[in-house]
């Protein structure tokens, strides 16, 4: 897919490629160190907390995570929360939940303007190495840094309870700008479908088993088409369904136009040979097929604009199909379900691709403090609790205790009222999933699961790998201005692409784009070196 977990309206995840040469799988990524968790037997018990610090006066950290947007719930959970944190850190927490389409707008524009602004949510897919590249999130292990190291000195719970490859793998240059949440590590590209739909048209899972491309949805699109006509079957979101290419290789490359091959053949042997994504015939076909889809009213024709909010069709029910990352065994359909908010939802998973852990997925989902918070001991502190302390990072998952949530006799949640629950993308972005309970729509066993899905992954020889764009900066900025006037309108199937997926090719030429990928070759071959 071009864009992995991208903006919906302006840029996807970023990769990149290699020098022509195959690699054999390596072991499988090593199973991080196992952190007590609840189960149905013994719900996680709570630390016991510090002496409580002198505090005379608490600051704020202003903490900016994407979700779908504020609620009026907020104000309760941050009580709470703060009640619980401040004796601890000496520091109370504002949420600012901004809707994924807002999230550039106001929470990038702000970042950038200097607004304040102390814990930022970011991902390798969500502009982690631009906001580095431009200097606007602070290196937490700089021993020489005007606070010191930040990791070792308030985040020695992080640093106990992440698998290392977590700390190395979002590393830019050796250091590290932001705290990945202990979650899965391989997270496969798949597919969710809407059950009460596919049971309408008679959609079984021996059906869903022989979905291997697009082309196969396609019977299944025009039945649903036909049984719900006011709506659109395939719902488009910030991902492309079948994507073949490594996610986020070459991060700072527009468009993810750069990159290589994300599975590996039959025989374990993974294709490093270096791709431009815009010549491949995956992307002739894919959008192709989009233009067909969008013609056909498959597809929302508001699909790329301002205000069109898929999550909310699918939280509705109001879709067939969908592309998602997957964590493995439905827990990805279980969480959509249990954030939607509607009790009549059931969803399902279909998996396109092999577990392969690459660096993307190691950035995930982290948490950053911007380069100009006044409050980053506090800030990293605070972070710390999310990985470490089980009520902390439960107010943060489903809200006020009694009020929003309760706790069962089986140490799992029932959701009485799902209004933050629903706010926030899920538990993937809060901390440490060791150690938060899980509802009681899903297995007591779900936190160990998502951590041993991973074990028998195979590692992407690229693991590691980060490009640095300086050297063909003016290039890529080239080649970005030509991505927006294209990528989009052929992505949701607004042009045509047998008139002008050529030009689009043509003016990338024109643009660099060759340079770009002969340096992205060259930096991946002198990281080979050092391996």
């Amino acid at each position: 897919m071009l864009r992995k977990l991208v903006s919906l309206f302006l840029l996807i995840v970023l990769l990149a490629a290699c020098a022509p040469k195959t690699t054999p799988t390596t072991p499988p990524a090593t199973e991080p160190p196992a952190a007590e968790q609840p189960t149905a037997e013994k719900p996680a018990e709570e630390p016991t907390a510090a002496p409580p610090e002198e505090c005379t006066e608490p600051v704020t950290l202003d903490l900016y995570m994407v979700g779908n947007g504020d609620t009026e719930a907020r104000s309760s959970v941050e009580a709470a929360l703060n009640e619980y944190i401040e004796p601890l850190i000496c520091a109370n927490v504002t949420f600012h939940i901004v809707g994924w389409g807002d999230w550039f707008a106001k929470a990038i524009t702000g970042i950038q303007a200097g607004e304040k602004m102390d814990i930022f949510f970011t991902a390798d897919w969500w502009q982690y190495n631009e906001l580095v590249a431009q200097g606007l999130l602070m290196p937490l292990n700089d021993d020489n840094g005007e606070y010191g190291n930040l990791l070792k000195l308030y985040g020695k719970g992080i640093l106990d309870t992440l698998n290392p490859a977590f700390i190395t793998g979002t590393q830019i240059n050796g250091v590290n700008y932001a705290v990945p949440t202990n979650k899965e590590l391989a997270v496969p590209d798949g597919l969710i479908y809407n059950v009460a739909l596919a049971e309408e048209i008679g959609f079984t899972q021996e059906d869903a088993n022989k979905i291997k491309s697009l082309r196969d949805l396609e019977p299944w699109l025009e039945k649903a088409k036909a049984a719900r006509p006011d709506e659109y079957p395939f719902l488009l979101n910030f991902m492309y369904a079948f994507d073949p290419w490594v996610d986020g290789f070459a991060a700072g490359v527009p468009e993810n136009l750069i990159t290589m091959k994300v599975d590996p053949d039959d025989n374990g042997v993974f294709d490093q040979n270096i791709y431009n994504i815009a010549e491949s015939e995956w992307f002739k076909e894919y959008v192709t097929i989009m233009r067909e889809w969008h013609d056909k009213g498959w597809v929302h024709p508001e699909a790329a604009l301002q205000g069109y909010e898929p999550d909310q069709l699918m939280n509705a029910g109001k879709f067939f199909i969908v592309g998602q990352p997957l964590k493995g065994e439905g827990i990805k359909a279980n969480e959509l379900v249990n954030s939607s908010g509607n009790p009549d939802l059931r969803l399902a998973e279909i998996y396109t691709h092999k577990k392969v852990v690459i660096t993307l997925h190691t950035g995930g989902s982290m948490l950053a403090i911007p380069a100009l918070s006044e409050h980053p001991v506090e800030a990293m502190k605070f972070i710390n609790l999310l990985h470490t302390d089980p009520k902390v990072v439960n107010i943060c998952l489903f809200g006020v205790e009694g009020k929003h949530w309760e706790l069962e006799a089986d140490g799992r949640v029932n959701i009485i009222d799902n209004s933050w629950y629903s706010a926030h993308p899920g538990s993937w972005v809060w901390g440490n999933t060791q150690i938060q309970y899980v509802t009681n729509k899903e297995d007591p066993e779900k936190a160990k699961r998502l951590i041993e899905y991973s074990n028998d992954a195979y590692t992407h020889p690229s693991l590691g790998f980060r490009f640095v764009k300086g050297p063909v900066e003016a290039e890529i900025t080239a080649v970005q201005a030509v991505c927006d006037k294209y990528v989009t309108a052929l992505h949701y199937g607004y042009i045509d692409p047998a008139t002008e997926l050529p030009k689009f090719i043509d003016e990338l030429k024109a643009a660099g784009i060759d340079k770009i990928k002969a340096e992205v070759e060259k930096q991946y071959n002198e990281w080979l070196a050092t391996k």
